[in-house]
């Protein structure tokens, strides 16, 4: 986002603030949010059609908002934001949030949500975002390469130069390759534009990072900023072998941007300061503030479009531990992804699957893979070969799927010569299609 004049003083203003408010204590920053919500809550009560009734509940006989009904205020999730279509929108917004974009969601199932966001959000935005890199100490003046983009505006071989990356250096060169396209020729296109930083997809990454092995060509960038997948361990291990400094940060197009990663480990903290994150327990729906649950997201800078009490699909490990980086926005222990990513047993148990490379490798020789699960018992492992000589082990591989899961699992193997991407061009590990 390009920024000048007053929006860029205001947007390093903001950031001098971030650096104020992420040690405040857990009573004060419920405060701090509390002032942002008042507004938005009124805003939205009165100007969008989608909560004309639906935040009643809040509002006392004096006009005040009555904060402990506050999870009286039903969620909703990305289906039902789809079906409101424009009642999500604001008829009008305050002037101070400025105009308003429109967009689409990633749509990682095929069905993207149309967005519209405010100018001030996307301020905000990037001075969270410029926050994050003084954490980490990225150099603003580098020049970085974005692999995300999923709608083929940057084509290869060029791809499209900008700039404006972050808020210090509003002139350091930045440049963007649609994502649709081999990793070899983004190597190529990555060796043309010769990086410091390379921000994309994990999986992504991770496949561009192992072209540049195979062909011992040496690595342009020391870091990679990644998002918009669960970063996996095995991931982050093959990358930060290379020599690549890996840093993970989390958020969507509807939302923004929700949390980074620490500096002292691979946990993340929440930003708090833009948007509520409440997490809900599996079992009773309640609010909790450690172990597991589905999140629940409210920004607070989105005039134009607002989410109260959204439900994006993503479920997290929270952890209730203080930090010993000295931050106190909430810390995520780690992000387990979406719904659809959960195994379903055949006792009726749902859990988080993971496979690490060193102990599938004794059975299975692949570059890539995918488990499909079709029924309660039946998974279906997808692979591109790394090794021909190297037989798959299939009995030795279903008995490590039944201790990691369940002894019912049967397994079947299909070679693939490419794995799919999702419709928002991600990639997932494992996809369940049991309901």
């Amino acid at each position: 986002m390009a920024l000048n004049g007053a929006a860029l003083e205001n947007a390093i203003r903001f950031v001098e603030v971030l650096q104020r408010t992420e040690t405040y204590s857990a009573a004060r920053m419920q405060a701090y949010q509390r002032s942002l919500l008042d507004r938005l809550i009124r805003h939205a009560k009165a100007e969008v059609p989608f909560y004309a009734t639906r935040l009643d509940p809040l509002f006392g006989p004096d006009d005040t908002i009555r904060w402990e009904a506050w999870s009286d205020i039903p969620t909703f999730a990305r289906t039902e934001a789809q079906e409101a279509g424009e009642a999500l929108f604001a008829s009008s917004t305050p002037p101070e949030t400025g105009s308003y974009s429109n967009g689409l969601s990633s749509g990682s199932t095929g069905m993207p949500l149309r967005t519209r966001t405010s100018t001030l959000m996307s301020l905000m935005s990037a001075s969270i975002n410029q926050r994050f890199f003084n954490w980490h100490g990225i150099n603003t003046d580098e020049r970085i390469c974005f692999i995300l983009d999923t709608h083929s505006n940057y084509p290869y071989p060029d791809g499209k130069e900008g700039a404006d990356w972050n808020l210090i250096n509003q002139t350091a060169p930045g440049f963007n390759l649609s994502i649709g396209y081999s990793a070899e020729q983004q190597v190529d296109w990555i060796i043309r534009r010769q990086p410091g930083l390379l921000c994309t997809f994990p999986r992504n990454g991770q496949a561009i990072v192992e072209t540049f092995l195979q062909q011992q060509i040496p690595i342009p960038f020391h870091t990679m900023l990644v998002l918009g997948e669960v970063l996996e361990p095995d991931t982050r291990h093959i990358i930060n072998e290379a020599g690549i400094k890996v840093i993970d940060r989390f958020g969507t197009t509807e939302t923004g941007p929700l949390s980074a990663q620490c500096t002292q480990g691979p946990w993340h903290h929440q930003f708090s300061e833009i948007a509520l994150m409440e997490t809900l327990s599996p079992d009773d729906g309640k609010v909790v503030n450690h172990g597991r649950g589905q999140l629940v997201v409210t920004p607070f800078y989105n005039y134009a479009m607002p989410l109260i009490r959204y439900k994006n699909g993503d479920l997290v490990d929270l952890s209730a531990t203080p930090c010993p980086c000295g931050r106190t926005l909430p810390r995520i222990e780690r992000i387990l992804g979406r719904e659809r990513n959960l195994i379903t047993l055949s006792d009726g148990s749902r859990i988080w699957p993971n496979m690490m490379r060193t102990e599938y490798e004794p059975f299975l020789s692949a570059k890539q893979f995918q488990v499909i699960q079709h029924t309660p018992t039946r998974l279906e492992v997808r692979y591109v070969a790394d090794d021909a000589s190297h037989a798959p082990d299939l009995e030795g591989l279903t008995t490590l799927l039944q201790n990691k899961l369940h002894w019912d699992i049967t397994v079947e193997l299909t070679q693939v010569p490419k794995l799919a991407r999702s419709a928002s061009g991600k990639f997932e590990t494992w996809i369940s299609h049991v309901k």
